[in-house]
């Protein structure tokens, strides 16, 4: 009988191997490699397969070279305990569910697989990979020492109606992805390249159909409590990816010594709890969508729950109401502003003046009309006229220039033209000459107006006024700050 002893104090019931007080799934790799060289690594395959085919689904205490189930149907949970495993690779298969808890596991794969759940605990490895899968229950990696994890083109596909949102809950299980509580980390990655996918398939001689390049599915991803590798040579690196990802998503209790990079994704409720970036998050080709209670519940508090040392970079994406985009630009200006860089800074101030104008006009927009909403509909109105038009809310000093160019010198000749409305007329180029004489208020009084003259050259003279008082403002504040 092997000496392998569980923790329940009973002992293996194997037949131990020839030479060795061990069974061929509880040798260990130094005692088995000394006594049958690199048979060892065949024996132990072909022990693991036949313990499978018998039905045995859970091992534990097993040290394996290379664990591979390839198309395969598994209808009872695996589960691994106590394990060394240098290898696990799924592929081409469905399975109920796969438990790896308190174990070593250098590399787990798992590649066009149908799984309920996969459930990782207290696991010391260096990669998790899990490409082109369905999962109906929940992806749980937790409480380990992973450097790399990888989740490519995989979606959650219910299949019933859970309890909680039988009595109006949402489900807190269903459809998570959650990485909590990692060491040691180097990289997370969603939709990323995986290169030795293509090493494994022609080591195994499969073919499995991850060339797709789809969405992450899930109803949350949450990555929490994550302590990156503090190794100086990956600071500049992007140290979470998220391409093509759709759904919530949460990080927390997290400070990233890198990038964080959002692209080509449709996120809801992007959640920020208590986390760090120390170089830039970057946002990019994505949409974000929220609701008015989780604005009101959460968003206020997102500029003390979220810090990003570098830059805030967001470019091509759209927000589904303007509140979102409001904080998010907000954010991104502070982030310029730290950094001296006030041209970029400007542009966020831009974005961020024109969303919480489009917030103050969606609100009042709402119901029915009253004398205090059609005054702040009327406000809203003056502010882009006054405001955005003249100079995009003080950021572009060129608007008011080119406005009074082409008003003063196209716009108002040509209004006093068509009314015939100064006098005396010598030549075309007299309507031109009063207007600039008009706005800039000079009124050397050779040209009058008559007529509905006198109302245009007084909105004019206002106008001229008030552009040269705002192209100075702009100009000073852009250049003399």
């Amino acid at each position: 009988m092997c000496e392998y002893t569980y923790p329940n104090g009973q002992k293996c019931k194997r037949k131990p191997l020839k030479g060795s007080k061990y069974c061929s799934l509880h040798i260990p790799f130094e005692e088995g490699e000394l006594l049958y060289g690199d048979k060892i690594r065949e024996i132990k395959k072909r022990a693991f397969e036949r313990t499978l085919e018998r039905g045995v689904k859970t091992f534990e205490g097993v040290k394996l070279y290379d664990v591979v189930i390839l198309s395969k149907k598994i209808e009872n949970p695996i589960i691994f305990k106590n394990s060394e495993i240098k290898r696990l690779i799924i592929g081409n298969s469905q399975l109920s569910s796969l438990t790896i808890i308190n174990s070593k596991v250098d590399s787990i794969i798992l590649a066009n697989s149908k799984i309920s759940s996969l459930y990782i605990n207290k696991v010391d490895g260096y990669g998790v990979s899990i490409c082109s899968a369905e999962f109906t229950s929940a992806i749980l990696i937790r409480n380990s020492e992973i450097k790399y994890i990888l989740i490519n083109s995989t979606r959650y596909e219910r299949k019933e109606v859970t309890a909680e949102e039988t009595f109006g809950e949402a489900g807190r299980i269903a459809g998570r992805i959650e990485i909590s509580n990692i060491k040691g980390v180097r990289r997370i990655a969603i939709n990323s390249r995986y290169p030795l996918l293509e090493i494994i398939e022609k080591e195994l001689g499969v073919k499995f159909d991850t060339k797709k390049k789809e969405y992450v599915r899930a109803s949350i991803l949450n990555i929490r409590n994550i302590g990156f590798d503090e190794n100086p040579r990956f600071k500049r690196q992007i140290r979470v990816y998220i391409n093509r990802f759709s759904g919530q998503l949460l990080i927390e209790n997290s400070t990233v010594p890198g990038h964080v990079s959002i692209v080509n994704s449709r996120v809801k409720y992007p959640e920020f709890v208590h986390t760090t970036v120390l170089n830039n998050l970057i946002m990019r080709n994505s949409k974000f969508y929220s609701d008015e209670n989780w604005n009101l519940s959460y968003l206020p508090n997102l500029l003390a729950e979220l810090q990003v040392l570098g830059f805030i970079v967001i470019e091509n994406s759209e927000f589904n109401n303007p509140y979102l985009a409001e904080v998010f630009y907000r954010i991104a200006r502070t982030t310029w502003e730290a950094s001296g860089d006030k041209e970029k800074a400007d542009e966020y101030y831009y974005l961020e003046m024109l969303a919480r104008r489009n917030r103050v006009l969606s609100h009042y927009k709402r119901g029915p009309k009253t004398v205090k909403k059609i005054f702040r509909l009327t406000e809203v109105f003056f502010e882009w006229m006054f405001a955005d038009l003249t100079c995009k809310y003080g950021t572009d000093w060129k608007r008011p220039v080119f406005l009074w160019l082409g008003l003063v010198i196209f716009g108002f000749p040509i209004l006093y033209a068509v009314t015939q409305s100064i006098e005396p007329l010598n030549s075309p180029l007299d309507y031109v000459y009063f207007s600039i004489v008009t706005a800039t208020t000079l009124g050397y009084g050779d040209i009058h107006p008559t007529g509905v003259g006198k109302a245009i050259a007084s909105a004019e003279a206002i106008f001229g006024m008030f552009m040269w008082a705002v192209f100075l403002t702009v100009f000073a504040r852009k250049y003399m700050r």
